[in-house]
């Protein structure tokens, strides 16, 4: 699999999904093309799962405001990150 995610770099943050899942959206590769979006989930963090068809379409307690604390803390902000 080629990653589109350099190990190092900056990203804006789009959406979150989850606690420690966010969508970031990178730099477009030309003037007509489209900026790679990648689904970016945090390493040793593990917030309640939202509801899915995995979980029986339930939340786990906490998971609607562990999302939305971070989705206030970072949406549309450009964060630095590091993978491995």
């Amino acid at each position: 699999m080629i990653s589109i995610l350099p190990a190092t770099g900056s990203a804006k943050v789009k959406s979150v999904l989850s606690g420690d899942t966010v969508v970031l959206l990178g730099r477009a590769s030309g003037a007509g093309g489209k900026a790679p979006e990648v689904t970016f989930t945090f390493e040793r963090v593990t917030a309640p799962r939202m509801a899915s068809k995995a979980n029986n379409n339930v939340d786990d307690p906490e998971a609607f405001p562990s999302r939305e604390w971070l989705r206030n803390l970072c949406v549309g902000k450009t964060v630095y990150f590091e993978t491995r």
